[in-house]
C-alpha cells in the first residue's frame, strides 16, 4: 500500500508547456492583461448595446 511518486506533484517545473516561447507572466503582470481583455470586452459590448 506504498504511494506512488509523481513528480509532477512535487516540481512545478518537472515538465514545461510544450512550444512556449515565451517566459512565464508574473501575477501582476497576467492580472494587468487580464484587466485590459475585461476593459475591450466591456467597451466592446456598451458599443454594441448603443447601436441596437
Amino acid at each position: 500500500m506504498g504511494q506512488k511518486f509523481v513528480a509532477e506533484l512535487h516540481d512545478p517545473e518537472y515538465r514545461k508547456t510544450e512550444g512556449q516561447k515565451f517566459e512565464k507572466l508574473t501575477d501582476d503582470e497576467a492580472e494587468s492583461i487580464f484587466d485590459a481583455m475585461v476593459a475591450k470586452l466591456d467597451a466592446e459590448e456598451r458599443s454594441d448595446q448603443r447601436h441596437s
